[in-house]
């Protein structure tokens, strides 16, 4: 099994954050949160945020550029959708152009993103920015934060109504709960298990699959829900019979990674096969291949085949397998 030094670093976890899971169930909890001095707004449209892009120098030159979440101070009386996401913890710090540094951060949510806050300082630009394509480039509280603020507000969006009786939902506990203000149901953010595989045969290769709705040239690990009353071996076990044609027979578990498109928890794994043929479903896979680290990296290094976002635990798993980062010479990392 890997040890913690061979794990893949989990790009959007990995930093604590205070929940005050207790305390943020008190009715005016958030609203107190939001007239603290040290309290950041984190807003999120259509599930992007505002990332500064903040230019580094060294002896007078711009070396570098690192990327943040933008905060800004609490305006006016709580928004009805606001989410809490928590206080960072002493040893994080988050960027902040206000005269107190942030603890406690609220997310609210946009229709459209809003125009970048006017005066932005020189060398610094603001874009709108999703999890997927800046997860792994941002400080890990800022990342634990957008990944939190991704699931919340994407929960709250799809569960206006109650489940069992179809009744009006009116948030609760903060922003981590709804209430149905019919049958007096209390409702939670559900996740959903997957899985997730990279799997090696006995000398070692790695197996990818593309799947039919992507680009042709894009590879990946095997992924796949849990089915009720599945464990996750066995799932790991399924999925990769049913989409790559082969039969894992060790399982060993590597690490996990929340991804909240829309709401999943992703359970990492590495697979090992004793068969060498390998056959792609031709439903949700349309090719898989057997790959020696010299083969992938000579398919990256020429554009012939793509790997998923470094946001992703998939790319994880690989460069895990790899032994060091996989990129494109020339690409942006």
């Amino acid at each position: 099994m890997p040890s913690d030094a061979e794990r893949p670093k989990r790009v959007l976890s990995g930093s604590q954050l205070a929940a005050h899971s207790q305390e943020r169930r008190a009715t005016d909890w958030l609203a107190r949160v939001w007239e603290r001095p040290n309290t950041g707004v984190l807003m999120l449209a259509q599930g992007k945020a505002p990332v500064t892009n903040v230019a580094q120098q060294s002896e007078g030159e711009i070396a570098d550029y690192e990327l943040h979440l933008h905060f800004s101070a609490p305006q006016g009386e709580l928004p009805g959708q606001a989410v809490y996401l928590g206080e960072v913890v002493a040893e994080d710090t988050l960027e902040s152009a206000e005269e107190h540094p942030i603890r406690h951060v609220v997310a609210v949510p946009a229709t459209t993103p809003p125009a970048g806050p006017p005066g932005a300082l020189d060398q610094t630009s603001l874009s709108w920015e999703d999890l997927r394509r800046v997860g792994h480039q941002l400080p890990a509280v800022e990342a634990k934060l957008l990944t939190h603020a991704a699931a919340l507000t994407g929960w709250h969006a799809s569960a206006a109504f109650c489940p069992g009786c179809g009744g009006v939902t009116e948030p609760r506990s903060s922003g981590w709960a709804r209430s149905c203000m019919n049958c007096d149901a209390e409702h939670f953010p559900r996740t959903d298990p997957a899985v997730i595989t990279a799997v090696t045969d006995a000398d070692d290769r790695l197996l990818l699959g593309s799947a039919v709705l992507w680009d042709v040239r894009r590879y990946s690990t095997f992924a796949g829900f849990v089915e009720a009353g599945e464990s996750l071996e066995d799932a790991v076990v399924r999925e990769v019979k049913e989409e790559a044609g082969v039969t894992v027979d060790r399982v060993e578990y590597v690490s996990s990674q929340a991804w909240p498109f829309p709401r999943s928890l992703m359970i990492g794994f590495f697979g090992r096969t004793r068969d060498v043929e390998a056959a792609a479903d031709l439903e949700e896979i349309r090719e898989v291949r057997w790959f020696t680290r010299q083969e992938l990296h000579d398919c990256v290094s020429r554009g012939s085949i793509t790997l998923p976002a470094r946001s992703s635990i998939s790319r994880g798993l690989i460069e895990r397998w790899y032994g060091g980062p996989l990129e494109r010479p020339g690409a942006h990392r």
